[in-house]
C-alpha cells in the first residue's frame, strides 16, 4: 500500500498544472512593461515607448486581438480574414514572448497560450491558426498544444 502511494506522489510530482492565462489590461504594462518595451524596442528601433505603449493599449479591447498575459509572459493573436472569393478566418499569432527565453519553466508555461488560442480560435470560427512567425516556444511544445504543425512557403517581394 505505502508503495502505491509513493508513486501516486512521484507521479502528482511530474503532472504540471496548466499556467493560468488572462486577458492582458492596461494595468499589466507596469509589470511587463520594461521587458516587453525593450523587446518591441528591437523590432522596431524608430519608435518610441510612448507609440509602443499607446499601440499595444489599444489592443487590449480589441475584439479582433487575443492579447494575453501570465506572470513571465505575452502572447497577441489576431483574426484576419484570408483573401479570395470566399474568405475564411485565420488566427494569426502576433507573438508570443516570455520574460527569460532560457528559462525552461517560462517557455513550458507560455506553451499553455496555444491551448487557450486553439479554444479561442474555434469559438471565432477560425479554420487555421498561423504560428510560430515570432514565438520564444520551441516548435515541440506548441505541437504539444495544437498538435500536428503545417509548414508552408511564402514567396514575397520588397517594395
Amino acid at each position: 500500500m505505502s508503495e502505491a502511494l509513493s508513486k501516486i506522489d512521484t507521479l502528482e510530482e511530474v503532472r504540471r498544472e496548466p499556467a493560468p492565462v488572462r486577458r492582458f489590461e492596461p494595468a499589466d504594462l507596469s509589470q511587463h512593461g520594461p521587458w516587453l518595451l525593450k523587446r518591441f524596442a528591437v523590432l522596431f528601433p524608430d519608435f518610441t515607448e510612448q507609440k509602443i505603449g499607446g499601440y499595444l493599449s489599444n489592443l487590449v479591447w480589441d475584439n479582433e486581438h487575443s492579447f494575453l498575459y501570465q506572470p513571465h509572459a505575452v502572447a497577441l493573436f489576431q483574426v484576419t480574414h484570408s483573401p479570395g472569393i470566399k474568405t475564411t478566418k485565420v488566427v494569426q499569432e502576433r507573438f508570443v514572448w516570455v520574460e527569460d527565453p532560457k528559462d525552461k519553466e517560462q517557455l513550458e508555461a507560455a506553451a499553455d497560450f496555444y491551448t487557450h488560442i486553439k479554444l479561442w480560435a474555434t469559438r471565432q470560427s477560425a479554420e487555421r491558426i498561423i504560428v510560430m512567425e515570432n514565438s520564444d516556444v520551441p516548435k515541440a511544445l506548441v505541437e504539444l498544444r495544437l498538435g500536428r504543425l503545417f509548414d508552408t512557403k511564402i514567396s514575397y517581394a520588397r517594395l
